[in-house]
C-alpha cells in the first residue's frame, strides 16, 4: 500500500515539474490583435474606429484627476438600436503602457455632435442605420504618465445566453471569451491642466 502511494506521489511530482518547465505557472500574458488608427474594428455589437486622444489633469477633482478622451466613430450594423457597453465587461479599455499597465474599464461614451451650448452629448445609443456616428470615450485614471500615444483596447462581444451560473436564458451581448481583444495605439495630445 505504501508503495502505491509513493508511485502516485512520484507521478504527481513529475507532472507538476513538467507543467512548471513548460511555463504553466507563469503569469498569463494577454495577447492582443493590433489595428492602426482609422481601422474598422468589429466588436460584434458595434464597429469602432479611433483617431486620436487627449490627456488632461483636473487639479480640483474629487475623483480620478486624469481624464483621457479618445475620439473616433462608431456604427451599428444590426437591426436594433444598441449602445456601447461600459463597465468591466464593456466594449473598451483604456490602457496606460508600462511594466504593469493600469487599465481603465470605467468609461463614458459621448455619441454624435454635442448638444447646443454644451461640449457633451446626452445620446447613449447608436441607431441601426449602419452610418458612422462621432464617438468620444472618456477614461479616468488616478495616476497617468502622458506620452505621445495611448492604447485603446476593444473587447469583442457575442450575442448569447449567459446560463453558466443560471443567471439568464435570455440572450444578450456579453464579452466573447474566445476572441482576442484588439489594441489600437492612437496619437496623444497633452492638454494644459484644468482648475476644475
Amino acid at each position: 500500500m505504501l508503495r502505491a502511494w509513493l508511485v502516485i506521489a512520484l507521478v504527481a511530482a513529475v507532472l507538476v515539474g513538467l507543467l512548471a518547465a513548460l511555463g504553466g505557472f507563469e503569469r498569463r500574458q494577454v495577447r492582443w490583435l493590433e489595428a492602426a488608427p482609422g481601422d474598422e474594428i468589429d466588436a460584434g455589437n458595434l464597429v469602432f474606429r479611433f483617431d486620436a486622444a487627449t490627456a488632461q489633469h483636473f487639479t480640483k477633482s474629487s475623483d480620478s484627476p486624469w481624464r483621457v478622451v479618445v475620439t473616433g466613430s462608431v456604427r451599428n450594423p444590426h437591426q436594433e438600436t444598441l449602445g456601447p457597453l461600459t463597465g468591466k465587461h464593456g466594449n473598451l479599455r483604456g490602457i496606460q503602457p508600462g511594466a504593469d499597465p493600469e487599465v481603465a474599464v470605467d468609461w463614458q461614451a459621448g455619441l454624435g455632435p454635442a448638444a447646443p451650448g454644451s461640449v457633451y452629448n446626452p445620446r447613449r445609443t447608436v441607431p441601426p442605420n449602419d452610418h458612422w456616428l462621432r464617438l468620444t470615450a472618456t477614461f479616468r485614471f488616478d495616476e497617468f504618465e502622458p506620452s505621445d500615444t495611448f492604447m485603446v483596447g476593444v473587447s469583442p462581444q457575442e450575442y448569447a445566453a449567459n446560463i453558466i451560473l443560471g443567471l439568464s436564458e435570455t440572450p444578450s451581448w456579453n464579452t466573447d471569451a474566445y476572441a482576442l481583444p484588439v489594441q489600437v495605439t492612437v496619437p496623444l495630445t497633452r492638454l494644459p491642466d484644468s482648475d476644475y
